[in-house]
């Protein structure tokens, strides 16, 4: 064989992998985006889904307000709200010192510290559930901490905000609920109280009240695409597997030439 048929034949090996890989990885591409179609369509649970399929809370703007309005109305006459779940997180030095921190402020802070868990109806996030609790308050101005465990914290504004940097909190990790919510009200006190911003921020609106619902990001499996660069991806697989076997067969013909001529 000479120069230009070894490079030729090196030429279609390399070709073909390439190609192949190409194809392969686009095959596998739409068996899974098939296979999440039929998933999202379907009804039926299985126990490792149970989580996955469950309705998102946090972007739903349909959510039940009955459970934070609860909580605010309770705060009208303590501004400490603890679930019950929540009590052995507590001790009432701390709870004595939020409520002594709080008293006359002219915006208020209220402490809500509750269960977060990421299966409920904020899928734990703790900053939606302050700004839930916020938007049913009465007060014009107020600032809602929630405090639910190990680093579940979150604190949402309505009508002004107090922006505390995420160190602010002077925290320990061995902190119980209560000493963890202590620390972000004096955190929050000890800076000034601005104006909502005209465009909005992370947790208030333009018209500064609380965000209550996050925006989905995610692609629906049917918008689901598969891209150029998976497909340079494959290709780029292929060239490195084609190259391999191109010089392979190639160093694998001239052995064989070799060892005829000899023999």
């Amino acid at each position: 064989m000479n120069q230009a048929a070894k490079f030729g034949a090196a030429i279609v090996i390399f070709g073909a992998v390439a190609t192949g890989s190409a194809i392969y990885s686009l095959s596998e591409f739409d068996e899974a985006r098939d296979a999440r179609i039929v998933a999202e369509k379907g009804d039926t649970i299985t126990v490792d889904s149970i989580y996955l399929d469950r309705i998102e809370g946090r972007y739903d703007p349909d959510y039940d307000p009955s459970r934070y309005q609860t909580i605010a109305e309770s705060l009208q006459s303590d501004p400490v709200y603890i679930d019950p779940y929540q009590a052995f997180q507590v001790d009432d030095e701390s709870l004595a010192t939020i409520r002594d921190e709080v008293e006359g402020l002219d915006m208020p802070i209220y402490v809500a510290i509750l269960a977060v868990s990421q299966v409920d109806d904020a899928d734990g996030q703790a900053d939606l559930l302050a700004a839930r609790i916020a938007t049913e308050l009465p007060d014009e101005r107020a600032t809602v901490v929630v405090v639910g465990g190990v680093g579940a914290e979150g604190v949402a504004d309505k009508g002004a905000v107090r922006r505390i940097p995420i160190s602010a909190a002077d925290t320990d990790f061995e902190d119980n609920d209560s000493a963890v919510a202590l620390a972000y009200v004096r955190a929050l006190k000890a800076v000034e109280v601005e104006d909502a911003p005209p465009g909005g921020s992370r947790n208030v609106d333009e018209e500064g009240q609380p965000i209550v619902v996050d925006e989905d990001t995610s692609t629906p499996p049917k918008a689901l695409a598969y891209s150029s660069g998976a497909a340079v991806g494959g290709a780029a697989l292929g060239l490195i597997v084609g190259g391999g076997l191109g010089t392979g067969g190639a160093l694998g013909w001239r052995a064989f030439k070799k060892r005829k001529k000899n023999s």
